[in-house]
């Protein structure tokens, strides 16, 4: 029993630690509380909504949407394993959406932008493996010819969260090498970006 109470201790630690993340501690969409799509996600957090659910999924599909305004939906919606609309699910309805077969096919069919907000979805949907999301965010960033600052930025959030487990020191770069790219295009909120910063600047001094 004693064994059995020791290692439930253990895990609720290694849990807290794991909440506490570049992924789960970041917030985007205090920046964007104006926007219309922002307020439905707060609707659709507080009670089951097929109807909202469709059209939020469509939204985030849509690559004429502005992808920093999706990205704040995905985060107002939060992170966990049966969050209101999964990476799976908007994986399956982009799927749909182009008359795909396969989801690996969504890599090279999809353009920069909805292709983050797709890894983004998926690396908070859960955030305890984002090995798949990071490799699509990788390709957003191989695709990003418009040079969107949210596409590096977030696919640089994403890998912050994998080198977590090892590499504090990285945690900061990879995402500090995004905000110092002059030749990105701004398309995020300032307030957006310093909210991340605040908690990625927590790890400057490794």
């Amino acid at each position: 029993m004693k064994r059995i109470m020791i290692v439930a201790a253990m895990t609720l630690l290694w849990l807290a630690g794991r909440a506490d993340s570049p992924l789960t501690s970041t917030d985007i969409a205090s920046a964007y509380d104006d926007c219309e799509m922002v307020q439905y996600a707060i609707q659709l957090q507080n009670g089951e909504n097929n109807e909202l659910r469709t059209s939020i999924l469509y939204w985030l599909s849509d690559a004429e949407a502005p992808v920093d305004e999706r990205i704040a939906v995905v985060n107002k919606l939060g992170w966990n394993f049966d969050g209101k609309i999964s990476g799976d699910q908007l994986e399956e309805y982009l799927m749909r959406r182009h008359k795909l077969d396969k989801a690996a096919d969504l890599a090279s069919k999809l353009d920069a932008e909805t292709l983050i907000v797709l890894a983004y979805t998926k690396a908070m949907s859960n955030y305890f493996n984002v090995t798949d999301a990071a490799e699509l965010g990788h390709k957003a960033v191989e695709k990003n010819k418009n040079k969107s600052f949210t596409v590096a930025f977030i696919s640089a959030l994403i890998d912050a969260q994998i080198w977590l487990d090892s590499d504090w020191n990285m945690v900061y770069n990879v995402v500090a090498k995004a905000l110092t790219d002059d030749t990105l295009r701004r398309d995020m909120r300032q307030a957006a970006v310093d909210s991340v910063m605040e908690y990625i600047n927590l790890y400057e001094k490794y």
